[in-house]
């Protein structure tokens, strides 16, 4: 029983090892101009700014995530008085409230209002996942750009150790 945890031990630490640089410094892509600037739910204080910055510089529409729970307020907050000047689509995902169901949410709405590029804002240890799941979700160029948290050592242990899981599962379940 003991080589059967020290194995799953050692696994888990070589999966974490190799997911560390994917999560915690991933590659960002160029925010080229694109059709709308889409926010996922989350880390509001770290997101939120860097996709109204990219929708003011260029395509002037943010698509929000306002998902459910306290830590989501504040996009809530932002769907309610959105910026002068940028047209703010709000969206709720579907429950379960997840990044799958983002996935499918943005995915409607790129098909719904025909974007050919898109540009997905998210936090730095989300983004493999992320990028992932949308791309499944729509036909349409997606950028994946991060929005780089300001926490701690073991913050970002948690959240890599929640991602590693997290990309697991969406690369074993193949649909959108």
């Amino acid at each position: 029983m003991r080589k059967w945890r020290i194995a799953a031990l050692t696994g888990l630490a070589v999966l974490g090892g190799a997911a560390f640089p994917l999560l915690v410094f991933p590659s960002s892509d160029e925010a080229d101009p694109a059709d709308a600037v889409v926010v996922l739910a989350g880390s509001p204080e770290e997101r939120l700014p860097r996709a109204v910055e990219l929708a003011e510089r260029g395509s002037r529409v943010l698509v929000v995530s306002a998902a459910d729970g306290d830590v989501n307020a504040p996009a809530r907050a932002l769907c309610a008085a959105p910026p002068s000047g940028i047209t703010t689509l709000c969206f709720t995902p579907p429950s379960p409230e997840n990044t799958r169901a983002e996935a499918r949410a943005v995915g409607d709405l790129v098909a719904q209002r025909g974007w050919q590029r898109i540009t997905v804002v998210t936090s730095s240890y989300h983004m493999a996942r992320a990028g992932l799941l949308i791309r499944r979700c729509t036909s349409a160029e997606v950028a994946m750009v991060e929005a780089r948290p300001l926490i701690s050592g073991l913050q970002w242990t948690r959240y890599v150790a929640t991602e590693v899981g997290g990309l697991a599962s969406a690369a074993v379940s193949r649909s959108c």
